[in-house]
């Protein structure tokens, strides 16, 4: 297998180094993957690849005309500029390894229906999760399920930021600049504090146990930028931890998918896995509930992804066919609105007679019962925060009588809605 790989940044110089260590092993093994041509932008990023021998060149069309080269490998990023490439290579009889979320979320229903018809593999398992072999877990090892629901922590950024507010009293504003100086949030993180990334990867796996195109531009997104160390302190004190989760839930022939902060009991899989760790908990009709959670970035985690693709050619693998991931079929997705969880309510008020008594009356005419109430001063005098979680509700009906309350007089500060897992 001779492959040629676009982009050596980070995760291209771990995928170049895996093959270098671990090629006489699979050598013996009678598997030969050779690392043929190296396509990158600079002379500074080729010259050390140079210097070993590789063929090099900053025009990936190089690589897409050679036609040597069976399996290219895409590792730069971005949109445009990789459509052209894969969609290229799979015109040339190449199969395609990428860790591109972003492009196969929002090309995927062009890139996939292509390799189908020319019968090769479009294969991503570093695209989401990282290290974690989620996608194969969900194409191979549980094909004797029906995936009912699915979790997941999916972005290291923001699972980060909120560990660091959980366990050291940051606000969120500390705990980005931490998460930017260590090298875990980009100097612009909006991709990831808003939710971006983790609704690409959402969107991706949602597809995959549907085996419908979920189109992540029409799923509901909401970052972290709203949690306050305030919430998460208040959470604790319900035994719960709050997690920015990607979630799938089929609903008769209908998806719920959706990405946004959750509150989680502690005795949740999920509750755990801190830091940039991932996680992916599945509840599947035969299996039942399972996690699996591991690195979702990093130079060699991610690589050691992409090496077990190409491994994975080499060895002969016949390609999944995921032409199902085309526009003609598309999951019909519902509505948030439509969700019945429980949730958190955290109301700023005026420490005055009455204000609980408005705000319990306001929730019971929209059928929104309460399971359980803290009441809280706060730094400004004359002030209290009342926080309540409720039993199970609609989301519709949350969203009227949240109005209704942000209305009353008594309330001085726009109120804050968290939904349970």
């Amino acid at each position: 297998m001779r492959v040629g790989i676009i982009g050596v940044g980070t995760v291209g110089s771990g995928v170049v180094e895996i093959i270098e260590s671990r090629s006489a092993k699979w050598s013996a093994e009678g598997i030969s993957l050779e690392v043929v041509a190296i396509c990158a932008k600079s002379e500074a990023e080729l010259a050390p690849y140079s210097a070993k021998g590789y063929k090099v060149t900053s025009q990936a069309d190089d690589l897409l005309k050679d036609p040597t080269i069976d399996v290219i490998v895409e590792l730069a990023g971005g949109y445009e500029l990789p459509r052209k490439w894969l969609t290229a290579a799979l015109q040339a009889g190449k199969h395609v390894v990428t860790a591109n979320k972003a492009l196969l979320a929002k090309y995927g229903h062009e890139l996939f229906p292509l390799a189908m018809q020319k019968d090769l593999s479009i294969l991503f398992e570093a695209a989401v999760g990282g290290g974690i072999p989620i996608i194969r877990t969900i194409q191979e090892g549980l094909t004797g399920n029906q995936v009912q629901r699915l979790s997941c922590i999916i972005n290291g950024t923001c699972n980060y930021i909120l560990t660091q507010m959980s366990q050291h009293g940051l606000s969120f504003e500390e705990a980005l600049g931490q998460a930017q100086a260590k090298g875990y949030a980009e100097a612009d993180p909006t991709f990831d504090i808003e939710g971006i990334d983790a609704a690409h990867k959402t969107a991706l796996l949602a597809s995959l146990v549907s085996s419908k195109r979920v189109d992540f531009q029409k799923i509901h997104v909401t970052g972290i930028t709203g949690v306050t160390a305030q919430d998460i302190e208040y959470a604790k004190e319900f035994d719960c931890s709050i997690k920015l989760l990607g979630n799938f839930r089929r609903v008769g022939d209908k998806v719920d998918a959706r990405v946004h902060p959750c509150i989680i009991p502690n005795d949740h899989l999920l509750s755990s896995v801190n830091g940039v760790l991932n996680a992916v908990y599945l509840e599947c009709d035969n299996l039942g509930p399972t996690l699996q959670t591991g690195a979702g970035a990093g130079k060699l985690p991610t690589a050691s992804a992409v090496v077990a693709d190409l491994v994975s050619l080499a060895r002969g693998r016949s390609p999944i066919p995921m032409g199902w991931f085309s526009e003609s079929n598309l999951a019909d997705l519902v509505s948030v609105d439509t969700l019945e969880t429980r949730y958190y309510f955290r109301f700023t008020t005026k420490d005055a007679c009455g204000v609980l008594a408005s705000i319990t009356s306001i929730l019971s005419q929209h059928k929104i019962s309460i399971e359980s109430i803290l009441q809280k001063n706060v730094k400004d005098p004359g002030k209290v925060s009342i926080v309540l979680i409720t039993e199970r509700a609609l989301e519709l009906d949350v969203k009227v009588a949240l109005q209704e309350i942000d209305a009353l007089d008594a309330v001085t500060e726009p109120s804050r809605m968290l939904r349970f897992l």
